[in-house]
């Protein structure tokens, strides 16, 4: 039908907003845990326009992202989850990844409460 995009075998358009990562501790790494987290920065940095980070192991990873990619870092995630509520914006397409021990979750539950206030 007329006014209609052919969009058949290609990736779905990205999302209006920002693509944000927020990424807790691996605990499980043992002692190549600092490395590992620190290699994770081109990854992080190419597929998130922002990068938001929480716990000690995650503070190499903050610091190896180019500077333009960083959101924010914090000790813990109740530190973060203000941080990050505060600045996602309607449209935002967010992802949010950890250990359980990190307790991401804390983080999930202020994107939550926030979902009603942010205008989409």
């Amino acid at each position: 039908a007329a006014g209609r995009s052919n969009t058949r075998g290609r990736p779905p358009p990205p999302p209006p907003g920002r693509r944000i990562a927020v990424l807790g501790d691996m605990l499980e790494l043992g002692e190549h845990g600092p490395d590992l987290h620190r290699s994770l920065a081109p990854a992080a940095a190419a597929a998130a326009d922002l990068v938001y980070c929480c716990g000690p192991l995650m503070r190499g990873l903050f610091e190896a992202l180019p500077p333009g990619k960083r959101g924010a870092h914090a000790p813990d995630s109740a530190s973060l989850a203000p941080v990050l509520a505060s600045a996602v914006r309607g449209g935002d397409a967010v992802m949010v990844k950890g250990s359980l021990g990190s307790r991401m979750a804390t983080v999930v539950a202020a994107l939550k409460g926030r979902r009603k206030e942010v205008p989409a």
